[in-house]
């Protein structure tokens, strides 16, 4: 495991060099009561300063429990921020109508998804915008470990201008949480994005993070195939369900794929024009 005093001197210099390069000082984050979003609003504070740090805590009600609002509070007060609690329901319950139209393909398991994945989408509506009125970048709070395995709603939580801790996995976020001196409430709390009633990630993914990660670690950073990782011990039906959930949630990790027709189009392999630049020719 890297030493959490050198991963956050990385990520926070990451942020304030993305920043100052792009002429940018307000950041908006999401507080979900949850460690992920804990940490990374705690580098922003540490890397911005907390007046440039704005919190919001966009609770769905009937669905978000008091714990998890108190959680985001107790960061937010911790950090020295003064947070802003906008209600999600209202963005996403005109989506609820869709269902009535739909007269094939529907079940309850896609319908409950869909809505999970439009409660995430109705949070970064409002995120963005509150980005746009203050000509600010909206922090990502998703880590590795829920980026690799697709744990995220595409234009969801897993939309965002800068991803603070995308390479840290979800063990290290504990670790670096214990560094940083956040709540022990939110570091034994159990993971859950809260999109529906409880729901329970570990649950959901079918193994403790502590075995996910140290899978994850042997496929992506060992390259490893799952033949061989379920040489190194780990359970055969594990394996096989966490390398497919990587292959088939790369579309998550991506922009939208573009239909090539000429020979210089906007797909990643033939345009690389870096995002920080100040190129005028």
């Amino acid at each position: 495991m890297r030493n959490p005093s050198e991963t956050v001197a990385a990520i926070v210099l990451g942020i304030r060099d993305y920043f100052a390069k792009n002429e940018m000082a307000e950041a908006v984050i999401g507080l979900s009561g949850g460690l992920d979003s804990a940490v990374a609003c705690a580098l922003a504070v540490k890397a911005l300063g907390k007046e440039h740090v704005h919190a919001l805590i966009l609770p769905d009600e009937g669905t978000t429990t008091e714990e998890s609002i108190g959680h985001a509070r107790q960061v937010a007060l911790q950090l020295g921020i003064v947070p802003a609690t906008i209600s999600i329901n209202s963005i996403y319950e005109p989506v609820l109508k869709v269902k009535k139209i739909v007269k094939a393909g529907g079940n309850k398991r896609s319908a409950s998804l869909a809505l999970a994945n439009s409660k995430a989408r109705s949070r970064m509506i409002v995120l963005y915008h509150y980005a746009a009125l203050i000509s600010g970048l909206v922090l990502g709070t998703s880590d590795k470990s829920e980026i690799a395995l697709g744990y995220s709603t595409k234009h969801g939580d897993g939309a965002s201008d800068l991803m603070v801790i995308a390479d840290v996995w979800k063990t290290e976020v504990r670790a670096l949480a214990r560094h940083l001196g956040i709540l022990p409430a939110l570091i034994n709390k159990p993971s859950t994005p809260e999109l529906l009633p409880g729901t329970d990630a570990e649950k959901e993914l079918g193994a403790s993070y502590e075995v996910l990660d140290e899978v994850l670690k042997l496929h992506i950073e060992q390259q490893k195939s799952q033949v061989e990782i379920i040489a190194e011990g780990f359970d055969k039906e594990l394996a096989q369900q966490v390398c497919r959930r990587v292959r088939i949630n790369e579309h998550k990790r991506r922009s939208a794929m573009v239909i090539r027709l000429s020979e210089r189009s906007f797909h990643n392999l033939e345009w690389r024009m870096p995002v920080t630049n100040r190129y005028e020719g």
